[in-house]
């Protein structure tokens, strides 16, 4: 007889394992990939390399010294791994590990770390990134220190830089989850892995963004922005190329705002992922080709119906690397990209009349967030479902069934349920399959409703977990961030804890959100508060009026960062809601522009125009200015170190209501920036959740008469 499984507990975060970033073996033989957990005692999370025989037959860790060993690579002969670890001065050092056994060896030296390391055809010189003060030289610890000597010079280091007086002169002068500018930029190097001498590649006050070596081993191509608008433009990035023994840069292409660069395996070809720039930051990302010595770029998606990338929330999500692999003849780019709720595998190709062609491999009811292959029929793919926050599998495309995107108008159906495709897999991790076998999530169910314009949308229903035909159910209402990401079949600990609650959750998709068409996601710029809105409240009467279970008559709301904004913004507008809580939320647009890391980039694109030229409109899309109609209880719920959407907007609004009576309170969480709920320390990440929760379950109507009754 099967063992009865419980619902999910708050401590339960301390029990996932959370996988991704597998990188396969040139012999198609082995996959290493990154398992991150979150150690109770020191409130962190530590992230190590395991590797995995693509049979699945065997499996074993790889490293365990050290906290935060990652972004592994295997060397052309695939007889080392490069890999990255904080063992040393507390920042990522470049280690290499011989494959056939034997200790990982420290390579590097740098003070400030290294990221995104990458081999040259050569298999001795691997490339990176790493902090650099335009007009200095790379800082390094010296060669006689310890790592706890060099740890303790960092730490001493950053505390006399964090002490000390700043100076900006810049418009962009702080990052969220980063803190204020130390003023030093990403820049290329070449590291020699048998002395750890190196070459730095790049100069300046111009921060490297994605780059790739030449098949040859000649150039390193790279996005960065160097134009003389970069302040007021900070978006665009163009394509560079610079000697790999070091030179000058040379500037390759400058019409697509790229992303993300790939030579294809004969060097004569460059990918691109980028835009240019139609909507701004609504903007699908596209792919495009250009001449490796440069030119004029091809379109492959000017056909193509959806953005590219994995826009799929969760708070379960490992960190990432981003994917674009060219197969080895050259023919064909596989990608990621998201649509209705889905993140699918897709190649790209030259059709029978010479345009570009598409083919979706790998897709269905899941979010595909990393992938990679040895050759064109076997892909290793990391992925989450709705109740799974991921798995690493060998998938093999060769000859099964594939899929093609179609563009969708705003107003017709959207493909609900679809199965996982191909149908078959190899699982080489065992990832929470231990947790799972006591712990029962619940499966989302998907539905369509028609909203404002008789527009279609998506949204999802969790049924309480211990849910019983007949009985209705309150209703947290959850409302995602962005607004230019998408719900759909990411793993979320939190809404599955709110049903292990007893709470139905209700979660959709309006306008603004990515997945469902440029028209669809370019609909909320210049229009915060309005289509976008009635998506969300049409959404929730919609799921009310289809599924008898959801008490329509006990609902509360929640939101993150544009949730938020749109938290503060229909308790403003309405007294639909019992409770709400608008966490890091947006409440003046007006201070928004001066004080977020973005302000005037998002503001200007999102909003429409600046305090100066839009000031009726900033105002009346302003949550804060609504604030006397508030009457629903809520809690401001803001993480002090968040520059995204800085307290300060939290703190507003709790005034504002606060003066004129209302009920209102500010949950403040310290040593915690904007993306707490996904990366933040594991014990304010609970509090996080208990705050929320409580506060809504305090004010459920008919709550204090039946625990009376019960009592």
């Amino acid at each position: 007889m099967p063992v009865a499984k419980r619902g999910v507990t708050l401590e339960d975060l301390y029990a996932y394992q959370l996988v991704g970033n597998p990188r396969i073996s040139p012999d198609g033989k082995w996959v290493v990939y990154e398992q991150t957990t979150l150690n109770r005692k020191t409130d962190e999370y530590e992230t190590q390399l395991v590797l995995a025989s693509t049979d699945g037959s065997t499996r074993r860790h790889l490293s365990t010294s050290g906290t935060r060993n990652f972004g592994a690579e295997w060397s052309p002969d695939g007889q080392h791994i490069a890999f990255l670890s904080s063992r040393y001065g507390g920042v990522p050092q470049l280690f290499i590990l011989p494959f056939q056994g034997g200790e990982a060896t420290r390579v590097t030296r740098f003070q400030n770390g290294l990221s995104n390391i990458s081999w040259a055809p050569d298999g001795e010189t691997v490339v990176g990134l790493t902090p650099v003060t335009d007009g200095e030289d790379i800082p390094l610890f010296a060669e006689d220190l310890s790592a706890k000597e060099a740890e303790e010079a960092n730490q001493k280091r950053n505390k006399e830089w964090a002490e000390g007086p700043k100076r900006y002169n810049r418009l962009y002068y702080k990052g969220d989850g980063v803190g204020l500018s130390k003023l030093r930029e990403s820049q290329l190097v070449a590291i020699q892995i048998r002395d750890g001498s190196f070459v730095q590649l790049t100069a300046g006050p111009y921060p490297v963004g994605s780059y790739d070596v030449s098949p040859d081993g000649r150039y390193v191509a790279f996005t960065c922005n160097r134009r003389p608008d970069r302040e007021t433009n900070p978006r665009h990035a163009d394509v560079y190329r610079v000697p790999l023994g070091g030179g000058e840069a040379e500037r390759l292409h400058d019409d697509v705002h790229a992303y993300s660069v790939r030579y294809n395996p004969d060097g004569s070809t460059i990918a691109i992922l980028g835009n240019r720039h139609e909507f701004e930051s609504a903007t699908h990302t596209h792919l495009y080709t250009i001449p490796a010595d440069g030119g004029e770029a091809f379109q492959w998606t000017t056909d193509f119906p959806d953005t590219l990338g994995d826009v799929c929330l969760s708070d379960m999500k490992p960190d990432v690397r981003g994917g674009l692999r060219w197969t080895q003849d050259g023919k064909k780019v596989y990608v990621l990209s998201t649509r209705e709720g889905r993140t699918e595998l897709v190649r790209f190709f030259r059709g029978a009349d010479g345009g570009a062609a598409h083919e979706v491999v790998v897709g269905g009811d899941r979010q595909v967030y990393g992938f990679d292959f040895a050759d064109e029929s076997t892909v290793v793919i990391s992925y989450a479902t709705a109740t799974d926050p991921g798995r690493i599998a060998v998938v093999p495309i060769a000859g099964t069934p594939t899929k093609q995107r179609h563009f969708r108008a705003v107003t017709e159906h959207i493909e609900i349920n679809q199965a996982c495709f191909p149908g078959n897999e190899t699982r080489l991790d065992d990832a929470n399959v231990a947790l799972f076998q006591e712990v029962g999530s619940v499966e989302p169910i998907s539905f369509e409703y028609r909203s404002q314009d008789d527009w279609t949308a998506q949204g999802w229903v969790l049924k309480p977990f211990d849910y019983e035909e007949g009985k209705k159910y309150p209703v947290i209402l959850d409302i995602h961030g962005g607004p230019q990401m998408m719900y759909g079949h990411g793993y979320f600990h939190e809404m599955q804890w709110f049903a292990a609650q007893g709470y139905a959750v209700v979660y959709v998709n309006p306008r603004g959100s990515m997945g469902y068409g440029q028209e669809f996601v370019n609909a909320v710029r210049h229009h915060y508060g309005e289509g976008d809105a009635a998506d969300v409240l049409n959404g929730l009467e919609a799921a009310i009026a289809q599924f008898d279970f959801l008490d329509g008559t006990r609902v509360g709301v929640t939101g993150g960062s544009y949730g938020g904004f749109m938290t503060n913004w229909l308790v403003g507008h309405t007294d639909r809601f019992f409770a709400a809580v608008a966490q890091r939320s947006i409440s003046n647009w007006f201070s928004f522009y001066g004080v977020s890391d973005i302000g005037p980039l998002f503001v200007e694109a999102q909003i429409g125009g600046d305090v100066f030229s839009n000031p009726e409109g900033l105002w009346r899309m302003s949550p804060l200015a609504y604030a006397p109609q508030i009457h629903t209880p809520l809690l401001l719920l803001h993480s002090e170190q968040d520059l995204r959407c800085p307290i300060e907007q939290a703190e507003q609004l709790y005034t504002a209501i606060k003066r004129r009576g209302g009920e209102v309170e500010l949950f403040r969480i310290p040593n915690a920036s904007h993306g707490l709920s996904r990366n933040g320390k594991p014990k304010l990440r609970v509090a996080r959740l208990e705050a929320i929760f409580g506060w809504i379950d305090s004010h459920l109507p008919g709550k204090a008469q039946s625990e009376g009754a019960d009592a």
